[in-house]
């Protein structure tokens, strides 16, 4: 294990179950999301005895990829483990803080996204050695879960895949003599249909091996797996049409995929299937399948939350996040709805309040990108109300 320097988050902004409250005070006020700030260093699971959810240090809302000058960083081209809680681990590192969750318990390995084909080496000898550690009789990569298509999240299937192997009974070997071999990687039916996708020189949009070897098109497929409860919810066109999130049910860990960030606006692709509503439909789901220990203040703790990039969350930073999209979103819908062209919005600059925490003014996403997405996607003018109904968290 490393013992990697992280920031704490400030609680300045406390939130309660008065939603429309802040979503007023955020719309209002401009104020900027809570900073990190703060270094303390994560303190390892112990591989023998209980694991107790309140040790965790991601309670306080940890940046696990902050570091400090004598200890690392996440940009130091290694992956480094995290305990989060129950029997999920994060495994940090990945180029742009892309997140991998990973199972462990007897029945083997499940792993959640592969990262880059780059750091796919590195990662499978992480995963090997967190399994060899903590794993039970069976120590292999069983199962493999896509929460998309995009290439950070997918471009280590192959190699993950081969370094692990799936348990199939006699009948079933025999009736599907073409199975592929290694893990089973399981992802949304739309995923793989954008993959197998010729492009204009009539070759598949991404390489055979990377595509998942199981889909499902159900809102909701589960399992149990590591006498745990697995349960994928694909939401309808949230970033994309193929998003997938994964709840540990017993460990109480959700993996959210690209639908929570922690280090920008949602990206939306269009293209892709992506809606601004289908994807705040989306965090509020997150938000419902979330539960708060209000031990540590109201939303505080509870179920730990992995989103796609970035540094682990819990239900208030989900709430803070979605009130932070749902004001942006309800801005840009109040000027299309009056008239308003794409540029003439994007001259606005409507997320100037936000943009020094969650925005960008180059690179592969920026906040014009965001405003564009958003604006491009909403109902047609006339054909919606201004406002998106975001709802409370149970028993909140």
């Amino acid at each position: 294990m490393h013992a990697i320097g992280v920031k704490q988050r400030s609680c300045a902004m406390r939130l309660s179950s008065n939603i429309g409250f802040w979503l007023l005070a955020a719309a209002l006020s401009g104020t900027q999301p809570a900073a990190a700030q703060g270094l303390q260093p994560n303190v390892p699971a112990s591989p023998t005895g209980p694991l107790d959810a309140r040790q965790s240090p991601y309670y306080k809302g940890y940046d696990f990829y902050a570091g400090t000058a004598d200890e690392g960083t996440y940009t130091d081209g290694a992956i480094h483990p995290w305990h989060v809680q129950g029997n999920v681990w994060l495994l940090a590192g990945e180029p742009d803080e892309s997140n991998v969750a990973v199972q462990i318990g007897n029945d083997g390995v499940l792993v959640v996204d592969t990262g880059t084909q780059d750091t796919a080496p590195e990662l499978l000898a992480a995963i090997r050695r967190l399994a060899a550690r903590y794993g039970g009789q069976q120590k292999a990569i069983r199962w493999i879960v896509d929460t998309d298509g995009e290439m950070s999240h997918v471009g280590g299937n192959l190699i993950i895949r081969n370094g692990g192997n799936t348990i199939v009974g006699g009948n079933f070997a025999r009736d599907n003599p073409g199975l592929t071999p290694g893990a089973t990687v399981i992802g949304s039916l739309n995923v793989l249909t954008r993959m197998v996708t010729p492009d204009a020189q009539g070759n598949p949009t991404t390489p055979q091996g990377l595509w998942p070897n199981e889909t499902h098109t159900e809102p909701v497929y589960s399992w149990d797996f590591n006498d745990d409860g697995i349960f994928l919810y694909h939401p309808d066109h949230a970033t994309t049409d193929g998003n997938e999130m994964v709840l540990f049910r017993r460990s109480d860990v959700l993996a959210t995929g690209d639908v929570m960030m922690e280090t920008t606006y949602p990206i939306i692709d269009t293209k892709a299937g992506g809606t601004i509503d289908g994807e705040l439909a989306a965090l509020n789901q997150v938000i419902e399948l979330s539960a708060a220990d209000f031990h540590n203040g109201p939303q505080e703790g509870g179920t730990m939350i992995i989103p796609g990039h970035g540094r682990l969350c819990d239900q208030a930073e989900v709430i803070e996040y979605t009130i932070i999209v749902t004001t942006l979103r309800n801005r840009i819908m109040y000027y299309k709805n009056r008239g308003s062209t794409l540029a003439q919005v994007l001259a606005m600059k409507p997320t100037w309040d936000f943009d020094d925490r969650w925005g960008a003014q180059t690179g592969p996403w920026t906040s014009q990108d965001f405003v564009r997405a958003v604006y491009e996607t909403l109902p047609a003018r006339g054909k919606a109300p201004d406002q998106f109904a975001m709802s409370g968290p149970a028993g909140g």
